[in-house]
């Protein structure tokens, strides 16, 4: 695969299998590539508890005061620069799928999920079997989130309204790479303790909820099986926030002297959404997946990031010098767990990913004793998402 002008290509590797390397330099900060999603989806709480996004590409739909309104249970309702709100001109733009009610930032997201997938999927009935499908998946899965079967259901609706459905099942299968057994253990791990009953539960759910003729093949037992294996690990978590993204813009354009009292309020809108949902509950979430970015493998020395400017479109960025033959890693663990024990980050992949890390890191620490964090309980929920 030549990809030479993008600065990057995808080589295979006998024990990581593909991998992303570097055709030319990237400087920190430096914009590796973006990339929309093969399929993308809101988590289920998340969307339940009145988080609102596009139900396409996950751009929130609450100006910043309607967020901090709602995340503070009201406490505050008045919120200074609203000018630089990213959305307050955007609203009108908002439109509902007619049938089934579910709101989208633009007619270009309305008509792209109708296209892709959500013609299949749009049920004005409360009591249609999709929505008990989600409701049980929400029995399954409490939060924090960090799957949902929604996004399964949208990859096989994108496989039968392709326009070549073998070309999209050959996509789907390039993400399939593990062996039964370990798929067997992943979602084990997504489900819990009785997970053989719930997988049978969930695959009964799709085969009475969806109309399936192309994408058959993966509702199979061990088909069903690898796509449950496959939202659990290469589904990459997406985060939106129009507070974030607010705050941003303030910090780029309010004067100094306006500075001192923006930050005195974000510091009292924090401390009081905090005490409403909680600090790890604050941004629009969902999961994607993306096709280039499933190339690239974990290093507890990353040198590049994925980040998203309040859409599901990701962009790898560059958090380190990257020279010509480099091997671009992102890290699956959460930014503030890499300082964890080689021990308890090597159990938490070898866990959740089933693969014994050889990064830079664990090499260099490689004659530590086995010993884990202190913290290694809180990294299972921290590094959830």
């Amino acid at each position: 695969m030549d990809t030479d002008d993008k600065g990057y290509m995808i080589t295979y590797d006998p024990i990581k299998g593909k991998c992303l390397v570097a055709t030319k330099h990237f400087k920190v900060d430096d914009v590796i590539f973006t990339e929309e999603p093969f399929v993308s989806c809101q988590f289920s709480w998340n969307n339940l508890y009145g988080y609102r996004a596009c139900n396409h590409c996950l751009c929130p739909l609450e100006t910043t005061s309607e967020n901090i309104a709602r995340l503070t249970n009201a406490a505050i309702t008045e919120v200074p620069f609203e000018e630089y709100c990213p959305i307050k001109d955007k609203t009108q733009n908002y439109v509902q799928c007619e049938s089934c009610k579910v709101w989208y930032c633009s007619s270009t997201c309305l008509e792209t999920a109708y296209n892709r997938y959500h013609q299949l999927l749009c049920r004005p009935d409360s009591n249609d079997p999709l929505h008990y499908l989600e409701e049980l998946w929400r029995t399954m899965h409490y939060p924090p989130e960090s799957h949902n079967i929604m996004l399964l259901c949208r990859l096989l609706a994108t496989i039968e309204l392709s326009a070549s459905p073998q070309q999209a099942n050959q996509t789907v299968s390039n993400f399939c790479h593990r062996t039964e057994n370990e798929n067997e253990h992943l979602v084990h791990k997504m489900l819990g303790e009785k997970f053989v009953e719930q997988i049978e539960q969930l695959r009964f759910g799709v085969l009475k909820s969806m109309p399936v003729r192309e994408s058959s093949q993966w509702l199979t037992p061990t088909g069903f099986k690898s796509l449950l294996a496959l939202i659990g690990t290469n589904g990459q978590g997406v985060g939106t926030s129009v507070f974030h993204q607010w705050t941003n813009n303030c910090k780029k354009h309010l004067s100094s002297d306006q500075m001192e009292s923006f930050e005195q309020f974000v510091d009292n809108a924090y401390e009081a959404m905090e005490q409403v949902v909680g600090v790890d509950f604050l941004d629009n979430e969902g999961s994607a997946l993306f096709q280039e970015h499933s190339s690239i493998n974990h290093s507890c020395f990353p040198n590049a990031a994925s980040v998203f400017d309040g859409n599901h479109v990701l962009r790898l960025v560059a958090i380190r010098m990257i020279e010509p033959g480099d091997e671009i890693n992102t890290s699956y663990i959460a930014p503030c767990e890499l300082d964890h024990s080689r021990h308890t980050r090597q159990k938490y992949l070898q866990e959740n990913y089933v693969f014994t890390c050889r990064c830079i890191k664990c090499e260099e620490q490689i004659n530590e004793p086995d010993i884990t964090s202190d913290d290694d309980s809180e990294m299972e929920d921290d590094c959830s998402t």
